[in-house]
């Protein structure tokens, strides 16, 4: 495990071995069009908040991945592409999926469910790692392969149900207000 530096977190979270590969809390990725004139980018940022429940100290780690554009006629745009909140695993017997909240994909809100918790980690390690090796993939095409874009959302209404109960459960026993500020 190591330390992230910025907050004074255990890094990987722990019961997510797979973020062991992000090394900074923070990073950026630019690329130029010289077709059109235009420099675009991808900026990611994980912010950690320690969480106590009881006597134990957990941390809910924030991932924002947001996108922006700039061209020569002084156009600019910045925009969120991806966002969620990723907590510690306190109780390794819960599905991992009940540790994944707030997804949001481009500010749309996505519904809760095992497929969309899990594929919101795949698309945020991938487009993570895209960043640390400078890359910036076509955001549209990544989120419609992990089927998160905005206009597939509605695939997840019928999922609700079952991942509510879980959900459910999980977030019960998931301290809301002592939060360490």
């Amino acid at each position: 495990m190591g330390l992230f530096k910025s907050a004074h977190a255990l890094w990987p979270p722990t019961g997510w071995n797979q973020f062991a590969s992000i090394g900074s809390a923070t990073g950026r990725a630019v690329a130029k069009d010289t077709g059109t004139a235009r420099i675009f980018g991808l900026h990611y940022q994980i912010d950690s908040v320690p969480l106590f429940n009881g006597g134990t100290k957990f941390f809910r780690h924030d991932f924002k991945i947001e996108g922006w554009e700039y061209s020569i006629p002084n156009d600019s745009s910045e925009y969120p592409v991806l966002s969620f909140s990723l907590l510690d695993r306190f109780d390794l017997e819960l599905p991992r999926e009940c540790f994944v909240m707030d997804i949001r994909s481009y500010g749309s809100f996505v519904p809760h469910t095992r497929r969309s918790a899990m594929r919101t980690v795949g698309a945020a390690l991938f487009l993570v790692r895209q960043i640390n090796q400078d890359q910036v993939p076509d955001l549209d095409r990544v989120l419609r392969i992990y089927r998160l874009h905005p206009s597939q959302i509605f695939q997840y209404r019928s999922d609700r149900p079952q991942a509510s109960r879980s959900y459910q459960a999980a977030a019960s026993s998931i301290p809301r207000q002592e939060i360490l500020r």
